[in-house]
């Protein structure tokens, strides 16, 4: 039993600890010290406690502890506000509850809800997608909730509001939709006995204050730290301070307000203040009858700072004689002197963007190591933030874990559930699986995984299903040669036919009910069928799930069949989608104790906790204060009428919880000038004090709100930033310079020009052994729609002369497009201009038989041709080789895309059919004999066919041929010393349109001014 100077008969029951104290830690100190806890470890033990939420009690506990100077002690009763059903009821608060029905969980209530709102779209002939029926739901349930913490909406005044009001017609629908609260709600609610969350506390609440007031506890009743913004908090507050030993602290009360002042803040629910008037009028008690907690820090600069914040932080209808104000703050001061004071210990310190934000947090959280014993804390309500700063500490070895947790999407457990449940709706999708394969649960053989990703899941998709995929690997492996783009080793060929083929059978049962879709099934069935899922994937290794994140992942797929049992049958994406949005709600804890010293906390963590440093950061418009949520159903001025607070409200907890922490004696104030690459404006409580800092020191505010040099981050920030990004541009091009004997000797015709074009390119593919991979899933590019379309030309011409008929060349393009993975519907959609194309180059290639003597398609040519330093071998392929009436050959060569002109082949820049040429006349293609070529031409096969010459004489293709036997020999030379460096497309006039395959690797976005993304 604590003391009398608490809970004697003449001592205060009704207490407040100000703004900016520890308030857990001077509300253990004084009990620990009244109560005599350090000589007598069970003083508190019959004492019970009132805190807003679990993590405040954890933390009083902690404290408790820490005050008694040994674990050994009897701690009190801690329960929580927020769930006062967490311990044993008092004695005859179960009988008040007898009748009354559990609370419904947020899986149910949302599930019903949802199932209401989709009737009431079926009822007018509409239906609503799952997910949508499922966000309404989330938006009625906030009503609810609204309506119960505003002690209740009478809902019998909506229909003579909407009829007396001049609405929108979106705004009459909405009110027709709201019978869904008003009547089919409520009507659901007593036919399966539920009861609404909030109700039910409130009636827990009434319950147990009926039982204080029948059969008053013989221990210390306290309740610390709410500021009685709920019903049921109000209730019990009323019914503690009728207690003889009962106790109530308020959080930060602003003692010097005036009753003007006090009449405002009620008026007004967005102040901090707003939620503490309005339990102080239910209480019948006024703001300046309401002692400090003995003990509390009352110091005269902590004082001023309060003043000033609260000041900064007053309604928006005294902002007009601030200054005016200042004078009346600062007494026999002056109002410089009195701010001066006031912001003694607190610094403003505004970021680049949401990246340097991060940075200086950390900065400031890793600089406090360096003093002994001194603790930080980083309070942001922005998760994104804080983990960006918890991952720039890890730099300097420093692990900070946010106290809201990660995501669970972002965790092991987490992420496969979600991969899973995506991937079962498509199992033939390449990207799905892969990622779902290579995940570090799932059991894989990571050589056959990667000879699976490489050789056969890239490019265009060409099956429908995973045992379409499986069939068809298998088929390949069988046959030794399992790749659609290369040969693969035949060990790994073997390797790879496992995750495919004998994955497939094991996992094909628990897919089922996923298998089209059009499937319909209940939320548990997909839910069993993912646990057996990733249970096969991951074997019998039950440590992954062993964790915070495998239970988190175990309640959400508790919730996802909990929500849908008040739905229609879902369909596959449905459910996943549901899981998905059910998982974004969920955060895990992560492992381990946490830093001794330093912390990232949320608002709610850091309500009643303190460290020797505070860094409030996210201090942006719409991020803290966070906007208040758009009502989509109800009209705003129909909230006072039915009841229901402002919106505002919430902005009012959270302007309590920043004043709170603001009056720390040493705080910084962080916000960004830019956020999402868009400019963001500062906090209104920034630029609120910032005004009157202004109004009070005039100039020398700035200087008096930045922090000390020695503390200031943005200096070190700079010079990390310098450390990294100080180079000159041109020494990050890359100028790669291998040895001699490393350099490419033989080079295909094609890759002449991208020496010319691109040498960093060669230097990739033929020094390094490079080759880009196609894309998983990609859609038929240029390039391997030309391939296909070439293929069926090679098959045209190979047929007998009376069987090469424009219907014969259409069904070959057709065939070729579809075998290459092209959509089947843009397939159609082409077939006009396939046909019209098949029909101009039929009648081509007729006419052009009479001057061929003889024909080669895909003449493969490989010539040696002797030069200075060693000889080199040219490789190359024709389309098609004719050889003509005089002995003469014509070089041809098909193109679906850009058509190179004859002045770009004149000026040297398209070699490649000047160098067939050149292996024609010297004999090195294919079977055609060795003679000169009086023809080149390319042949455009589009819609509108087209033969564009090139050359149409023996001296204008020996020319060309000489000259790119001249051009050769120059780059072979040159690129034969060894001071000559491959560079990245050196000449601009000379670059391709498209990006290059190497740009990435020779990061061009870096040094050429080019932009990306990287």
């Amino acid at each position: 039993m604590t003391g009398p100077g608490l809970f004697g008969p003449d001592s205060p029951r009704l207490w407040t600890i100000p703004p900016g104290a520890d308030f857990l830690g001077e509300l253990a100190r004084t009990l620990a010290g009244t109560s005599g806890l350090k000589d007598n470890p069970a003083a508190l033990a019959d004492a019970l406690v009132y805190v807003p939420n679990r993590r405040s009690a954890r933390a009083l506990a902690l404290a408790l502890y820490r005050e008694a100077g040994s674990p050994a002690i009897l701690p009190p009763d801690i329960r929580a506000l927020g769930d006062l059903e967490s311990g044993e009821l008092p004695s005859g608060a179960e009988e008040a509850l007898a009748g009354l029905g559990p609370a419904l969980s947020p899986a149910r209530r949302a599930g019903a809800l949802a199932r209401l709102v989709t009737a009431f779209y079926e009822a007018r002939g509409e239906t609503l997608p799952v997910l949508s029926a499922l966000a309404a739901a989330r938006e009625l349930a906030r009503l609810l909730d609204q309506a119960a913490l505003a002690g209740g909406a009478d809902w019998a005044r909506l229909p003579d509001l909407v009829t007396r009001s001049d609405l929108a017609a979106h705004w009459q629908a909405s009110a027709g939709f709201l019978a869904i609260v008003t009547e089919h709600w409520p009507a659901w609610l007593a036919e399966t006995g539920a009861s609404e969350p909030y109700e039910r506390r409130l009636q827990v609440a009434r319950a147990i204050a009926g039982s204080f007031a029948a059969q008053p506890p013989k221990g210390p009743v306290i309740i610390a730290g709410s500021t009685g913004a709920t019903p049921a908090s109000r209730i019990l507050t009323k019914a503690v301070l009728g207690l003889p030993g009962g106790l109530v602290v308020l959080p930060g009360l602003d003692l010097e307000a005036s009753p003007a002042a006090w009449a405002d803040i009620a008026a007004e629910p967005d102040h901090p203040q707003h939620a503490l008037a309005g339990t102080l009028a239910e209480l019948g008690i006024a703001a300046p009858d309401v002692p400090v907690w003995p003990g509390a820090p009352v110091a005269r600069p902590l004082s001023s700072r309060r003043r000033l914040i609260h000041e900064s932080l007053a309604p928006a209808r005294r902002t007009a004689d601030w200054l005016a104000r200042l004078g009346s703050l600062a007494g026999s001061s002056t109002p410089a002197d009195f701010a001066s004071e006031a912001l003694v210990g607190l610094s403003l310190v505004k970021a680049d963007d949401e990246a340097h934000e991060a940075l200086l947090g950390a900065l400031m959280l890793r600089e406090t190591l360096e003093h002994d014993g001194l603790t930080a804390a980083l309070v942001t309500p922005d998760a994104g933030l804080a983990r960006q700063v918890s991952a720039c500490l890890k730099r300097w070895g420093v692990d900070v874990p946010p106290s809201g947790g990660v995501p669970l999407g972002r965790t092991q457990a987490g992420s496969l559930l979600l991969l899973a449940a995506d991937w079962a709706c498509d199992t033939g999708d390449p990207v799905r699986l892969a990622a779902l394969l290579r995940h570090g649960l799932v059991r894989a053989d990571p050589d056959g995984l990667s000879a699976l990703d490489r050789h056969y899941l890239r490019g265009p998709r060409l099956w429908a299903t995973l045992d379409d995929l499986a069939a068809g690997f298998d088929r390949l492996t069988a046959g030794k040669n399992a790749s659609r783009h290369t040969a693969v080793p035949e060990a790994a060929s073997e390797r790879a036919g496992s995750p495919a083929g004998d994955r497939a059978r094991r996992t094909s049962a628990f897919v089922q009910p996923f298998a089209t879709a059009a499937a319909r099934n209940p939320g548990s069935v997909y839910a069993e069928c993912l646990i057996g899922l990733v249970a096969a994937l991951a074997g019998n290794d039950a440590a992954g799930w062993a964790g915070p994140d495998g239970e988190a992942a175990a309640r959400c797929l508790e919730a996802s069949a909990e929500t849908s049992d008040a739905l229609q049958d879902l369909s596959p994406a449905d459910y996943a989608g549901l899981l998905s949005a059910l998982a974004a709600g969920v955060s895990v804890p992560e492992p381990g104790p946490g830093h001794p010293r330093l912390a990232i906390w949320g608002p709610l963590e850091a309500r009643l906790q303190r460290a020797d440093r505070i860094v409030l950061a996210g201090l942006n418009e719409d991020v803290w204060p966070d906007r208040p949520a758009a009502d989509g159903f109800l009209p705003r001025r129909f909230r006072a009428p039915l009841g229901l607070e402002a919106p505002e409200a919430r902005l009012g907890l959270a302007a309590h919880d920043f004043a709170q922490l603001a009056c720390a004696p040493d705080v910084t104030l962080l916000w960004s000038g830019r956020r999402e690459d868009a400019p963001a404006i500062a906090s209104r409580w920034i630029l609120r004090l910032r005004t009157l800092a202004q109004g009070a020191l005039g100039e020398r505010a700035g200087a008096v709100l930045d922090p000390p040099q020695d503390r200031d981050p943005r200096p070190w920030a700079a010079a990390l930033r310098a450390d990294t990004l100080a180079f000159d541009a041109r020494d990050a091009e890359p100028r790669p310079k291998p040895p001699v004997p490393a350099r490419p000797n033989r080079l295909p015709v094609t890759r002449i020009d991208t020496l010319q074009r691109d040498p960093y390119a060669v230097y990739a593919e033929f020094v390094l052994g490079l080759k880009k991979l196609p894309p998983m899933g990609e859609a038929v590019d240029a390039r391997r729609r030309g391939t296909a379309i070439h293929a069926a030309i090679e098959a045209f011409g190979a047929l007998p002369v009376g069987r090469r008929t424009p219907d014969a060349l259409a069904g070959l393009l057709v065939d070729g497009l579809v075998q290459a993975g092209y959509p089947s519907h843009l397939v159609a959609a082409e077939r006009g201009s396939l046909q019209s194309a098949a029909d101009s180059l039929a009648a081509w290639w007729t006419a052009r038989q009479d001057r061929v003597a003889a024909s080669w398609a895909e003449a493969r040519g490989d010539l040696e041709i002797a030069l200075e330093g060693g000889p080199f071998r040219l490789t190359g392929s024709a389309d098609r080789v004719e050889r003509l009436a005089g002995d003469t050959l014509a070089v041809l060569d098909f193109k679906t895309g850009t058509v190179p002109t004859r002045k770009e082949v004149g000026a040297g820049f398209e070699q490649q059919l000047p160098l067939l040429a050149l292996m024609a006349r010297q004999g090195g293609l294919g079977g055609a004999p060795g003679l000169p070529a009086s023809e080149l031409a390319y042949v455009a096969v589009k819609a509108k066919f087209e033969e564009i010459p090139i050359s149409s004489s023996l001296e204008e293709t020996a020319g060309l041929a000489d000259e790119a036997m001249t051009i050769l020999s120059r780059l072979v030379a040159a690129y034969r010393h060894p001071d000559a460096p491959y560079l990245s497309m050196p000449r601009v006039r000379l670059r391709s349109k498209h990006a290059g395959d190497f740009d990435r690797l020779a990061r061009r976005a870096e040094w050429a001014g080019e932009g990306g993304d990287d």
